[in-house]
């Protein structure tokens, strides 16, 4: 049936208890061991849900919501928008095409025995300092293509032509030294995360690197592609979700959670031309997992060429607080609210706020200092929408609460506009729902104990 606001509304199980696909078309992530992460128990119990009449959707139901992505483009039918194939393929980005396969297992990017775990040539990784996702577990791993290696940024000014004209956006703008140490996966890489939430896996998201001429097929402004995955409630099945934002809603026991996937546009929004995949760079990657630290592992396994990091690797970004759900254990002893909140904004902010994707006069990623972001004591832009009244700095010291960079942080996506179609000036400005409670009073407490701007040192 069809609400008055537009939206196609799909009675559901018990699990889902609506399925509502919005015609207007979201992005995010987030870092913690999840249900089929790695664990070989963690399929069972895990089970995720969008069903439709209480049958599992991609597996009985899926054409009550895929019925225009499946058909055969005859006459008079709606265009193709997914394709079904006979048999699994080797888990490998798109060629060609625009379409997205319709069924995850299809991809094979999973396993085929304990569907809801990563194939067996996926390598698991973690970071330091994961992006909000709505309170959301993640689970991530990339699969390289044979014979492919991760290449790793070099951007300081003695590098030499040859790696500096890698550190210049599609646009020209130089990315300068923050950059380095930043990891660069090569043409059939396919990036695969998987999302918890109430201990219900409800997403998987494939983020894969396609040649120039699937590229030009796709046109999205990059050579990157992204296609997410609902998984059902049997945890059997992922299906495709259409390309618009989608929301469900579903009775978790002692809570009600609403889940939002992305449009495929929206995650290029994030993953732009001049940053591409979100996170694994090697202050995010230097981290102790199952024993060992993360990139001994990769360079023992032979995944970088000969620029792989060299010891001492780069300082390790703090995580920015403890949260067990998303697999967070907390800062270390002994680390600042600067070192803590500067992490959390690099993760979260500084891949879109930096010179070559949204200028705005400062920069957030983490590696600058304080006085070379140039966020202290700056006249924001823009405006916050809604408080035009008032002129703010993006940071006041000493002053969260005058600080649109605080504010902007704290505005909640309003309850009458639960699409994201309207700008309320809140950052993130797509993909995150939920204002993150912990991260709040971090980033308000680092403002509130910087009691001047520093100078930048012209030699800097």
């Amino acid at each position: 049936m069809v609400s008055d606001a537009g939206r196609r509304l799909i009675p559901a199980g018990h699990w889902a208890a609506w399925l509502v696909l919005p015609v207007a078309a979201a992005c995010s992530h987030t870092n913690g061991a999840s249900p089929g992460a790695s664990d070989a128990s963690a399929t069972d119990g895990a089970g995720g849900g969008l069903a439709s009449d209480g049958q599992a959707l991609g597996v009985v139901e899926a054409a009550t919501v895929l019925d225009a992505m499946s058909d055969d483009g005859g006459d008079g039918a709606p265009p193709r928008t997914c394709i079904t194939l006979a048999t699994p393929q080797p888990c490998a980005p798109p060629e060609m095409t625009a379409l997205p396969i319709c069924t995850l297992s299809q991809t094979g990017c999973m396993n085929p025995t304990r569907p809801t775990q990563f194939a067996a040539n996926a390598i698991y990784y973690e970071v330091n300092s994961p992006l909000w996702s709505d309170d959301a577990a993640k689970s991530r791993a990339f699969v390289l293509p044979d014979g492919g290696t991760i290449h790793v940024k070099n951007c300081m000014p003695d590098a030499g032509a040859a790696a500096l004209a890698e550190c210049v956006s599609p646009g020209g703008v130089a990315s300068g030294p923050a950059d380095t140490g930043k990891w660069v996966f090569p043409v059939g890489t396919v990036m695969i995360k998987s999302f918890v939430v109430a201990g219900k896996l409800v997403e998987t998201r494939l983020f894969m690197h396609v040649d120039a001429a699937t590229a030009a097929v796709i046109q999205n402004g990059t050579d990157w592609v992204g296609y997410n995955y609902a998984w059902n409630e049997e945890q059997t099945e992922a299906t495709v979700v259409p390309d618009e934002r989608l929301s469900v809603t579903f009775d978790a026991g002692s809570a009600t959670v609403v889940w939002n996937y992305p449009s495929f546009l929206d995650c290029i929004g994030c993953h732009s031309a001049a940053v591409g995949t979100l996170g694994p760079e090697t202050d995010q990657m230097n981290r102790v997992v199952d024993g060992g630290n993360q990139i001994d592992t990769f360079e023992a396994k032979g995944l970088f060429d000969d620029t792989a990091p060299t010891k001492p690797y780069a300082t390790a970004l703090v995580e920015p607080y403890a949260n067990a759900a998303l697999g967070l254990q907390g800062p270390p002893d002994g680390s600042t609210v600067d070192q803590q909140a500067r992490s959390y904004l690099g993760a979260n902010c500084g891949f879109c706020h930096r010179p070559d994707v949204n200028d705005q006069g400062f920069d957030l990623r983490p590696a600058l200092s304080l006085a070379q972001t140039g966020i202290c004591g700056l006249s924001e832009q823009n405006g916050i929408p809604g408080m035009t009244s008032e002129t703010y700095l993006d940071l006041d010291p000493g002053n969260h609460a005058a600080s649109a960079l605080w504010i902007r942080m704290n505005i909640p996506v309003p309850s009458t506009d639960p699409d994201e179609e309207y700008d309320v000036g809140r950052m993130p400005p797509v993909a995150s729902f939920i204002v993150d409670p912990q991260a709040v009073p971090l980033v308000g407490s680092w403002i509130d104990s910087i009691t001047t701007c520093p100078i930048l040192d012209a030699g800097m």
